[in-house]
């Protein structure tokens, strides 16, 4: 039922959000039109060089990747099911990739969840139609919906950066030069603890959730099979369309459904205790000492700050333990 809610919310959300959707195809054609005249383009400026990270590169690496993955995919798959993934993932990637992210400039909200399940949707259908076993079909659908997932959500985090550079008069091209950097090895980073939690997770020393994970899963079960029944799911996807409507928040009550309480609970403090400071504290201090939208903007700040601490600080531990619990594993 939880799963259905953040199917049927999240497909609302990118319903309602049609109407930005109308514009983005065109503002793409565009971009690549202005790129091949050098008189119009604005990524690169005469006398001074590269203010923008080129789009040309876009079509090339969309070839490479269309033909890395195939050959990655081929010895297991086959070229033709690997053909046909591949082709899925880059042109899902680069056409709802860029929705999400206009869809993020105009509204502060990235629908990852909702174009995911859009991508889980659509591979799960092409590969049962193309005969594929349902394991080779849940193992694609899978991989193909997390690099989705993870390539669109990247993009968000670099508009982010871009918007948080360009108010210190940072160039683009410099911030994309930095996001490369970072990327790299971030990648290795990320790949090594990524493996040691993955030890910890299969020993049972560790009990992660992973909400989104398991509900992509899930779905993927019950398209290909599984026992859950589909009632269930067609009223999860009524409350989820509901909730989407009455308050905007459709996908975020479909998680709340399917979280425990042992992750929604400190949610739920935090936010309260952060509303609390903010009406006994802050909204206070605006009318006695008479801040300005600006001051009182900084000092709003503050509990950024302490937020992004707590989540830093957690990341940290959980290595940290991830380290602990595997080490004897690695060492015997």
């Amino acid at each position: 039922m939880a799963i259905g809610a953040i199917l049927g919310g999240g497909i609302t959300g990118l319903l309602k959000m049609a109407p930005v959707f109308k514009t983005t195809a065109a503002d793409v054609i565009d971009i690549f039109k202005g790129d091949g005249d050098s008189a119009s383009r604005k990524d690169y400026v005469e006398g001074k060089g590269w203010y923008e990270w080129p789009i040309s590169h876009i079509p090339v690496l969309l070839i490479v990747s269309l033909i890395g993955i195939t050959l990655a995919f081929s010895t297991q798959f086959g070229f033709f099911a690997s053909l046909i993934f591949s082709l899925v993932l880059c042109l899902t990637t680069f056409a709802l990739g860029a929705i999400a992210v206009k869809v993020m400039g105009e509204t502060s909200i990235e629908p990852v969840s909702g174009t995911s399940f859009i991508v889980l949707l659509m591979l799960v259908l092409i590969f049962k139609g193309l005969g594929l076993s349902e394991s080779d079909t849940a193992v694609l659908a899978l991989v193909g919906t997390t690099v989705f997932g993870g390539a669109i959500s990247m993009s968000g985090t670099v508009i982010g950066d871009y918007k948080t550079g360009l108010y210190v008069a940072n160039p683009p091209m410099h911030i994309m030069k930095t996001e490369l950097v970072g990327i790299v090895t971030g990648t290795i980073v990320a790949a090594l603890f990524a493996g040691l939690l993955s030890l910890a997770l299969a020993r049972g020393d560790l009990v992660l959730y992973a909400p989104q994970a398991n509900a992509f899963a899930a779905f993927a079960q019950i398209m290909l099979g599984g026992q859950t029944p589909w009632s269930l799911l067609i009223v999860g996807f009524i409350i989820g369309v509901f909730m989407e409507l009455l308050t905007g928040m459709g996908t975020a009550f479909g998680l709340g459904m399917y979280l425990p309480m042992v992750v929604t609970l400190p949610m739920v403090v935090g936010g309260g205790l952060r509303d609390y400071w903010e009406s006994r504290f802050l909204d206070v201090a605006v009318e006695k000492e008479g801040l300005s939208e600006k001051q009182r903007t900084m000092r709003l700040l503050n509990t950024y700050m302490i937020a992004t601490g707590c989540i830093v600080g957690e990341a940290l531990l959980g290595t940290l333990l991830a380290i602990y619990y595997v080490l004897p594993l690695l060492t015997g």
